[in-house]
């Protein structure tokens, strides 16, 4: 995969042609039309691109593609940016996992901050196990246990393929965003401390004084943390693998039944070395609540299936107690987020059902403990 061509608006035969014959895809005839149609996302301008080829070209040649392209904000472009570059290494290892859909194209242009990737459109063979909408509901957000089981198993050979990896030794991503460092400790606490205070000050006269008074507790305990658990881990560069950072149900595609085939990993925006207890703390406690959680031991069940599939997939050195701690250190780091969804403007009806979800967990999984710990 090269990415040497710049987008044109709109979308030309001539440059399709171009970049699908660059990536090698194409291999002779030529596109001859193609067509666009414009699809809801979150935090980037997609389309589906409907194509059409010259008799003589490569039959497996595709039909229909994803456009993605970066919002028109600051964030937009960096998080543009980040995934250009991880589809662009991945395509320089032969040996990763498949769970990335294939990329076609991936451009960043560093002077305008724009970007853009070209990737197979999956949606005829497979679809999200939840969407967006199906999981923050807190209604239909359980996939079904063939759809978690495939998505377990998808995040544990991402985590286990970058477990301990060589490239963690350079500066191909970000190592631990928030913890690497001291400095960087100290950025994110008073982030989030001035983050919590601006929602107090927002909603405090109807909030719950057990639950700020957790809050205060938390945030008062982060340093003795990170000076314990956080800054020896990262010292020392152990047990860290590569994260997805935004691993909810939405950002996976399972194929549709009675398809078989791979699950994929969607919208990498996000991937920094870090722990692997972060990815999955994002996937099961946000919006599970206790009943879906401790349903036929489904939250349990998830981390042992996890735990199982990176042990097979060459990850050894890593006891089931470990996972535990590192699953818990997770829930500590997601706890603050409806904080900062709260204080940075989101609706009331999303951040805090997503609050309550997240407390639940962190108390079920006794995580004061972990921070009292010396």
């Amino acid at each position: 995969m090269l990415a040497t061509l710049a987008l044109v608006d709109p979308i030309t035969p001539d440059w399709l042609t171009a970049v699908l014959r660059q990536s090698g895809v194409l291999r002779q005839g030529t596109v001859t039309n193609v067509e666009s149609e414009q699809i809801n996302a979150f935090n980037s301008a997609t389309s589906r691109l409907f194509v059409q080829y010259s008799a003589d070209a490569t039959p497996e040649a595709p039909t229909r593609l994803i456009l993605k392209r970066n919002i028109a904000t600051d964030r937009g472009s960096e998080d543009g940016a980040d995934e250009v570059q991880f589809y662009t290494l991945v395509s320089t290892l032969p040996d990763h996992p498949g769970i990335i859909v294939p990329c076609y194209a991936a451009v960043y242009d560093e002077a305008s901050g724009d970007s853009y990737l070209l990737l197979r459109d999956l949606s005829a063979t497979h679809r999200p196990p939840l969407t967006r909408e199906q999981q923050i509901g807190l209604v239909e957000n359980v996939p079904s246990a063939a759809d978690l089981a495939a998505v377990v198993e998808a995040l544990a050979r991402l985590h286990a393929y970058w477990w301990e990896h060589p490239l963690l030794e350079t500066d191909r991503f970000i190592i631990g965003y928030w913890s690497r460092t001291r400095d960087r400790f100290e950025q994110y606490l008073q982030r989030r401390t001035t983050s919590w205070k601006r929602l107090m000050a927002q909603e405090g006269g109807w909030f719950p004084d057990e639950l700020r008074a957790l809050y205060e507790r938390v945030l008062a305990r982060l340093p003795q943390h990170w000076e314990r658990y956080l800054e020896p881990r990262f010292r020392a560069r152990q047990r860290l693998t590569l994260i997805h950072g935004d691993a909810y149900f939405a950002n996976f595609l399972c194929p549709k039944p009675p398809a078989s085939g791979p699950t994929y990993i969607l919208d990498w925006q996000s991937p920094e070395f870090e722990i692997g207890g972060y990815d999955l703390a994002n996937l099961c406690a946000p919006f599970w609540t206790p009943e879906q959680r401790h349903e036929d031991q489904r939250e349990v069940a998830t981390l042992r299936r996890y735990h199982a599939a990176l042990q097979a997939h060459g990850v050894n050195d890593y006891a089931w107690d470990d996972l535990v701690t590192d699953y818990q250190t997770g829930l500590i780091f997601w706890l603050l987020m409806p904080v900062q969804d709260g204080a940075d403007g989101s609706r009331k009806d999303y951040w805090w059902p997503k609050m309550q979800c997240l407390v639940a967990a962190f108390r079920d999984w006794r995580c004061e403990e972990v921070l009292d710990a010396v």
